[in-house]
């Protein structure tokens, strides 16, 4: 399995709309259900990211990414496709938060994503955090 994490500029968790971070971090794990093992590939800068090194965004963005005028514009949807230059190899992409075009591109690309709670601010933590929901979602009897 392929993750890629959003990240900033300190290498923590990044807050906003994934479309919008600095970097992707990818990791794999590989491994049966009794053992697996994670390992970091690399860090790949976001290609939006100018040469003023500042992302195109939207001027109305709320807080989870672009404003309902924007989002509909079939134009700033294409723009969010640019996204799978970093993650089109990966099988999750594990965020804080996300638009609906992020979650559009996402599903057409079938690539899943985990949402992460706000208190999580690393990479070990978000993957722990991902491996443990498929683990317990595995083991759940529904009765």
């Amino acid at each position: 399995m392929r993750i890629a994490i959003p990240i900033d500029e300190e290498d923590m968790v990044y807050k906003l709309n994934p479309w919008t971070a600095p970097y992707f971090d990818i990791y794999t794990i590989d491994g049966d259900g009794k053992k697996a093992q994670c390992h970091f590939i690399e860090k790949r800068t976001n290609p939006w990211l100018g040469e003023d090194e500042s992302i195109i965004c939207d001027p109305m963005a709320c807080q989870d990414g672009c404003s309902d005028i924007i989002k509909a514009d079939i134009n700033h949807l294409a723009d969010h496709y640019i996204i799978l230059e970093v993650v089109n190899d990966c099988d999750y992409l594990i965020a804080r938060t996300f638009c609906s075009n992020i979650e559009r591109v996402m599903t057409n690309s079938g690539i899943k994503i985990f949402e992460i709670n706000p208190f999580i601010n690393n990479s070990k933590s978000a993957i722990h955090n991902l491996v443990l929901s498929q683990k317990i979602a595995r083991n759940i009897e529904m009765g």
